[in-house]
């Protein structure tokens, strides 16, 4: 509760300031945080997309063997469409409303580490 009174001080002390700012420091100002705005919801977005990445591995992992050798389309844990066409496969995932949708071909998880040294 403490820190929640303080944070709010401080915000109408930084209001109070702005208030008595010439009208091109209230623009920069203005822009300043729309910047911090857009830099905010990218990373969210950034976040977003990481998570849904992150299902559709897991889902793919799980579900391997029922679609090796055709192409799925994932909005995150869920399968949107599959098949043989990797373009029909994502068309059909536009279609249904995934804007990003994770396009995977399925083949045999490697079960050896990658090794390329000496």
């Amino acid at each position: 509760m403490e820190k929640h009174f303080m944070i709010e001080t401080k915000l109408e002390q930084i209001i109070e300031a702005a208030d008595a700012l010439p009208p091109e420091d209230l623009r920069r100002l203005r822009e300043w945080l729309e910047q911090k705005e857009r830099q905010a919801a990218d990373q969210g977005q950034l976040e977003k997309e990481a998570e849904n990445f992150r299902k559709a591995m897991t889902w793919l992992d799980e579900n391997r063997s029922k679609y090796l050798g055709q192409w799925v389309a994932l909005d995150g844990d869920k399968l949107i469409s599959h098949g043989l066409d990797a373009r029909e496969v994502y068309e059909a995932a536009l279609a249904a409303g995934i804007d990003s949708p994770v396009l995977e071909r399925v083949v045999e998880k490697e079960t050896q580490p990658y090794w390329a040294g000496w």
